[in-house]
């Protein structure tokens, strides 16, 4: 299994030099379930001073019964009832808190209050009932309506269900009575109804309740009996499977027939946090077009939707209210009451973090699911699922394959998740937490009581980096509300190292030698049905360490911490300590965070210009580029000037060149705001090794053998022997396309210009394509949790240029040939190039060879 925790350097700084030359703050991708993890049904023994959990770093002092905190080196009791290992014992004899590991991980399964009420999970179905009149022979709302009843057959027993349905109107189904509670949004709502208002309006609340017999004064209630009587949250039976088939569509002749969306979810928002407590859940949010009621409307009926330059420009009329409308609904999905989501929403001083968030509050996720050629307002939806670890799936039409594929994991998953997520992340002394980027939403910090409240300032950095936008609101806080996680769910933190002005300022004696951190998540596994807390602990040196380890005894019996033995030794630990793939995954979601935090964010030549200037600086101050002089009897190699680059960074250029160049991460192309949603958003939950895939696909031919073979992601890649007829594959996670190379016109596959669905899922009658489609099914995608969008082209088709564009551009140029040698791109990969890819791109060539002259030239203050 690999390391759940990957910092992006391994030694941390001591210096603000050291700091300033790493670029980015301090980092590590952490995978809360990724680890392997020791069990224990003992008690969470905490530090009596900063509740820090007892870990394999303490000290013990077996006379006393006492053990010391690696976190703030106070010295504590252990508790009577645990039993301390003899000194020397195996490291089976010790106990399982303590006990050092792989990972250093255990989980405490916690012990049941008796005085709570069983946590019981509800899933909500929002279903958009409208049907063009163009897709009736399709019957397209059909396969919807087949579809959630099949994946209601895949719930997990007991399950509770409501069901929520909309087009102009809300109906909430009453199951038990088989009827509906409709609410219009012209009969709810006044005229000129100020929407910004709804969720503080508790006479319309009220209303909403009465409608529906429901007695708001003791929601949440402890108990859910008043709920299951009133029939709007159901048992999950076969009758209720049988019900869902029986829903109507309303057939429209619009493309954008006035509909609800936001008014859907606000209601079944307004149910489930006020159904009784213990609640965990999840909604399931189908769209087939955009919301062009109030609340939440995206866009007119009679409007164009928005795009990037439109938002930028400020020419998207309902984008701020509507963001700010479902960025209100996920707070109170997470468990913020809705007085406070609203003010931490609307008002400039609110603060999310202001606010507590009971245990027992309902807390739910938002999967959203799409079905249309056009946008349905995901962009502005967006927060419903990134605020609680939820899910994107954007299809051309409920009828798509991958729909009803992404339904069923999702589904058949919620046994195998974690649910009601929080996490946690402490720190020793030296270093403080910064932020996390993920799917996920503040919480409260951990130092909210009296005696731990003056640790908040000291272990909470409050810096403001480049990467941030200046007018964002802050939500300084080491707590974060995850709402669901499967096993390969990552989240990015960033820390800030307490670092002194200079080397000659190290203090051995007071200065952090190694720095401790402790991520702790407590989540409810419903297989189980028990509550686990999951601690993980890590220690990582710092650059004083190598310093006081590699010091100069002089000659007054003093000692000397910087010389050029321990500055050597400190250099070449620093290099060897870089994680390349951390590091580059980290800075990408450093960039999209600043993307998507800012309104209407246009400027990506800027954020290109980023990734150059970082690579640049990167490889200037640790990347060790150097001539190598090799000897050699031919007396032209001594002509020939050839760089070499450190190990740990020689594929940093190549990942970098794929970064800057990448569509749908960091230069927005072709893509519309809900795409761009739907990448950024999968991008920050995934795991580093993915997310490198992410940003740089791989490519491969299918050999005869069977076996896919990776090549070079360039154009001359696609070079093949005449009358060679050759499959290309092309992974970037969120899309596979299989690419045909014929040799012979005669041998084209028939395949439609955009669509071939058909083909690719249906029984395939060309046994040739069929063994070709399995193997990528079996080698690639089988076991993801992203099923990607399968796309099957061939030489001169028109989806061909999906893959063309993904390719490195080589130019073929005889000088550049003869140059090949004094170019560092050579040092990366051989990209001899007998083929010129057209683009408007720069080359892999020019690229590194520009990039070889900017480190070369380089001095401190020049501004790329």
């Amino acid at each position: 299994m690999s390391d759940p925790v990957r910092f992006n350097w391994n030694l941390f700084p001591s210096t603000k030099l050291e700091a300033n030359e790493m670029l980015t703050p301090l980092g590590c991708m952490y995978t809360p379930l990724g680890a392997e993890a020791l069990v224990t049904s003992g008690e969470v023994i905490k530090c009596s001073l900063c509740s820090n959990i007892i870990n394999p770093f303490i000290k013990v002092d077996r006379e006393n019964r006492m053990w010391w905190c690696p976190f703030c080196s106070k010295m504590s009791f252990f508790p009577e009832t645990f039993e301390l290992h003899e000194k020397g014992a195996s490291d089976g004899a010790v106990p399982t808190e303590i006990r050092p590991s792989s990972h250093n991980t255990v989980d405490y399964i916690l012990p049941i209050d008796i005085s709570a009420k069983d946590q019981q999970f509800v899933v909500a179905y929002v279903i958009d009932t409208y049907q063009h009149t163009d897709t009736i022979e399709q019957r397209e709302f059909d396969t919807l309506k087949n579809a959630i009843a099949d994946s209601m057959a895949l719930l997990p027993k007991d399950t509770l269900v409501l069901m929520v349905t909309f087009n102009d109107t809300v109906e909430v189904h009453i199951q038990e009575k088989t009827n509906v509670v409709a609410f219009l949004p012209e009969l709810l709502f006044l005229e000129n109804y100020d929407f910004s208002k709804l969720f503080t309006d508790q006479k319309l609340i009220q209303e909403v309740f009465s409608k529906l017999d429901i007695d708001r004064t003791l929601a949440p209630s402890p108990d859910m009996s008043s709920l299951l009587k009133s029939g709007i949250i159901a048992p999950n039976l076969k009758s209720l499977q049988d019900y869902v088939k029986t829903l109507r569509p309303k057939l429209t002749h619009s493309f954008k027939p006035a509909r609800a969306t936001g008014l859907a979810v606000f209601l079944t928002t307004l149910l489930l946090s006020n159904s009784f407590t213990g609640l965990i859940g999840k909604v399931n949010l189908f769209c087939s077009g955009p919301a062009t009621s109030n609340p939440g409307r995206i866009v007119e009926e009679s409007a164009t939707m928005r795009s990037h330059h439109d938002v930028a420009n400020f020419n998207a009329p309902h984008f701020i209210s509507a963001a700010k409308f479902y960025q209100t609904m996920s707070f109170v999905s997470c468990g913020y009451l809705l007085n406070d989501a609203y003010t931490a929403v609307y008002t400039s001083s609110g603060k999310v973090v202001n606010y507590a968030v009971s245990d027992s509050s309902p807390k739910f996720s938002f999967d959203i699911y799409t079905g249309s050629l056009d946008q349905v307002g995901v962009y502005e939806m967006k927060s419903l699922a990134s605020g609680s670890s939820g899910s994107i799936v954007l299809t051309d039409g409920f009828q798509s394959t991958r729909f009803k594929e992404n339904l069923n994991v999702n589904t058949s998953s919620i046994l195998e998740e974690k649910h009601n997520c929080k996490f946690t992340v402490t720190t020793s002394t030296g270093i403080k937490v910064m932020k996390a980027i993920c799917a996920g939403t503040e919480l409260q910090s951990s130092y909210q009581s009296e005696k731990l409240s003056a640790l908040h300032h000291a272990k909470i950095s409050d810096m403001i980096t480049r990467f941030d936008l200046s007018m964002k609101k802050r939500n300084f806080t080491n707590q974060w509300y995850l709402g669901n996680l499967n096993d390969l769910d990552t989240i990015a933190v960033y820390f800030e190292m307490e670092t002194v002005n200079s080397s000659s300022m190290l203090d051995e004696i007071s200065g952090a030698k190694e720095v401790y951190i402790q991520f702790q998540t407590k989540f409810y596994d419903l297989e189980s049905a028990n509550t686990i807390l999951r601690v993980t602990t890590v220690k990582r040196p710092t650059t004083l360490s190598v310093l006081a380890a590699n010091k100069v005894r002089l000659s007054n019996n003093t000692y000397k911490l910087v010389n050029t033995r321990s500055s050597i030794v400190k250099e070449k630990a620093l290099l060897e300590s870089f994680d390349y793939k951390a590091w580059m995954v980290l800075f990408t979601r450093l960039l999209i965070n600043k993307i998507d935090t800012t309104i209407g964010y246009e400027s990506f030549e800027e954020v290109v210009n980023d990734v150059d200037s970082a690579l640049i600086r990167l490889t200037r101050f640790f990347g060790g580029l150097k001539i190598d002089t090799r000897s050699s009897s031919n007396p032209y190699d001594n002509l020939k000037l050839i760089y070499s680059i450190s190990e740990s960074f020689k594929e940093l250029p190549a990942l970098s060149y794929s970064l800057r160049r990448n569509p749908q991460l960091i230069r927005i192309f072709n893509s519309s705001p809900d795409e761009t949603a739907y990448y950024h958003h999968m991008f920050n939950k995934c795991e580093t090794d993915t997310s490198c895939v992410m940003i740089h696909p791989n490519f491969y031919k299918l050999e005869s053998t069977g076996l896919l073979e990776k090549l070079s992601l360039d154009v001359t890649s696609l070079d093949t022997q005449a009358g060679d007829d050759s499959f290309f594959v092309l992974d970037s996670i969120f899309n596979v396309i299989i690419y045909y190379r014929y040799s012979d016109s005669k041998h084209k596959i028939p395949l439609h210009n955009s669509n071939n669905d058909e083909l690719i899922y249906r029984k395939v009658r060309d046994p040739k394509l069929t063994s070709v489609l399995e193997t990528v099914k079996t080698q690639l995608i089988d076991g993801r949790n992203i099923i990607p969008n399968i796309v099957l082209t061939q030489s001169g088709h028109s989806q061909a240029r999906f893959l063309l564009a993904r390719l490195y551009p080589v130019l073929d140029k005889p000088e550049e040939e003869a140059s090949q040698q004094t170019s560092w791109w050579s040092f990366f990969a051989k990209l001899n190039s007998n083929h010129a890819l057209m683009t408007d791109d720069v080359s892999v060539n020019k690229y590194y060879d520009e990039l070889l002259d900017k480190v070369q030239n380089y001095k401190i203050g020049t501004n790329y």
